[in-house]
């Protein structure tokens, strides 16, 4: 009997790390670099942004840029930040089996990311990246969320630095003061049926120095459509994803088990030797082909969410042909990144899991680890 052997494509499950980033570059640099095979998205608070060239003579700011990572800023115009620095920010790597959209229909804030994640048949997840400041009180980005239509009839996953204290999660009682700005909060969750993933009292937010207090701040909720999918599975602190930041990582899967998916696009691409010249000829041309699919961008009437939906695909088209026909495939290279590089991150993680260790045994945290 002859057996015949077909490879198959599965979606796999979805590998998400958040993390506060404290604006910390190196932090950031870290991450990407030392976890390129561990995770496909990467939430952040509080990124690095800062320079990154020069235009008529003026600074551009944007954040950190390393190969085979997809940045989503959370204001769709890059010029409408300045002059703030965006508190949220998210990184993915481009798989054939899933894509990342911004949600900048529902709101469009430094603070704020609603993310929309497709899988081949699987259940759309709504993803929600949130840096929220206690300060703004009634403006803060968890109560501007209280306003926002989210979606009922799918996973929503809400996670990000809360900057809140509530009984709810905090490891130590909280203030009146502090309760009465988050019981706002959690009344809200609990009305609209939200679960929260961290177990009460466990630490991610270790105290700086010797004058301040432990706290429980970066939090996970998940809706009741997430429960009942199992949509988070995994989900952990995570000390050895923090490198220099004051804050712990977090990490989970987004996973709804193995569905087989059909002629996927999963050739990587190396940039060395590449013909500007020849990539922009084939763009050209692949763009001209799709000139129908593009003619609605030429308009300057409003676009609907299906019509943008295929300008994209058709951009994304164009740029996939010219690029399988002026680039040579390779797999995923970190040009910089060498050993002693990694070495090092990898030390610094180490001491941040032997100071949780060394917490959870004398519930304090240790000087001369943190030094």
């Amino acid at each position: 009997m002859n057996n015949t052997h077909t490879n198959r494509t599965t979606t796999q499950p979805i590998c998400v790390a958040q993390l506060n980033a404290q604006k910390k570059k190196e932090a950031v640099t870290q991450l990407l670099n030392q976890h390129v095979q561990d995770f496909d998205i990467i939430i952040l608070q509080e990124p690095a942004w800062g320079f990154i060239g020069k235009s008529g003579g003026k600074d551009i700011l944007g954040p950190v840029a390393l190969q085979g990572w997809n940045p989503i800023i959370p204001i769709t115009n890059i010029n409408n930040i300045a002059p703030k620095k965006p508190r949220t920010l998210t990184y993915f790597h481009s798989r054939p089996d899933f894509t990342v959209t911004l949600r900048s229909d529902l709101i469009e804030d430094c603070n704020i990311q609603i993310l929309d994640i497709e899988q081949h048949n699987q259940p759309l997840t709504t993803l929600i990246n949130v840096y929220n400041d206690p300060r703004l009180q009634q403006q803060s980005t968890l109560n501007w969320l209280r306003h926002i239509n989210l979606p009922r009839e799918h996973p929503v996953i809400i996670m990000g630095n809360f900057n809140l204290h509530h009984d709810m999660w905090a490891a130590n009682p909280v203030g009146n003061d502090d309760a009465r700005t988050s019981g706002v909060i959690v009344d809200w969750l609990s009305e609209e049926g939200f679960t929260m993933l961290n177990k009460k009292g466990e630490i991610t937010h270790p105290p700086r120095n010797t004058h301040e207090r432990a706290s429980v701040i970066d939090l996970t909720f998940v809706n009741g459509q997430a429960i009942q999918a199992g949509t988070v599975k995994e989900w952990a602190i995570d000390p050895g994803i923090a490198h220099d930041a004051d804050h712990l990582g977090i990490k989970f899967l987004i996973a709804h088990g193995q569905v087989e998916i059909e002629n996927p696009m999963d050739t990587k691409y190396c940039l060395k030797d590449v013909k500007l010249d020849e990539w922009t000829k084939e763009f050209e041309n692949a763009i001209q082909g799709s000139e129908e699919e593009l003619q609605p961008l030429l308009h300057p009437e409003p676009l609907t969410p299906n019509t943008l939906d295929r300008c994209a695909d058709a951009l994304k088209t164009a740029l996939q042909t010219a690029t399988a026909k002026t680039w040579k495939p390779c797999a995923n290279a970190k040009p910089w990144w060498d050993d002693d590089l990694a070495q090092a991150a990898n030390r610094v993680s180490d001491a941040w899991k032997e100071q949780k260790r060394h917490h959870d045994t004398v519930n304090a945290f240790s000087g001369d680890i943190r030094s």
